[in-house]
């Protein structure tokens, strides 16, 4: 999963790189960070659909095109959802 700047987040780089830091080990993160992002997930989209998802472009680094194909969610909702995402996500 390569580091992708995303813009009009109102986020710094280093905030930035802070939250993809923190998706790129999802899996090592105690159960109690990977609930907090779960429940940003849920809390941005609109349908199971959707959450499924953003998930696979936020932490399996999947390419959103590739995801809008397999999911019928639209390309252009998914870097929405991902740039809601690092709006709203929390630095701690």
């Amino acid at each position: 999963m390569k580091y992708q700047r995303i813009r009009e987040c109102g986020r710094s780089d280093p905030e930035q790189r802070y939250i993809w830091a923190r998706l790129a080990v999802f899996s090592r993160l105690p159960a109690e960070r990977q609930e907090e992002i779960r429940a940003l997930i849920g809390e941005l989209t609109d349908s199971p659909e959707e959450g499924r998802a953003l998930f696979s472009v936020l932490v399996r680094g999947k390419a959103p095109q590739i995801v809008s194909q397999r999911t019928g969610v639209s390309t252009g909702r998914l870097y929405e959802l991902r740039r809601l995402f690092y709006e709203r996500a929390a630095l701690r």
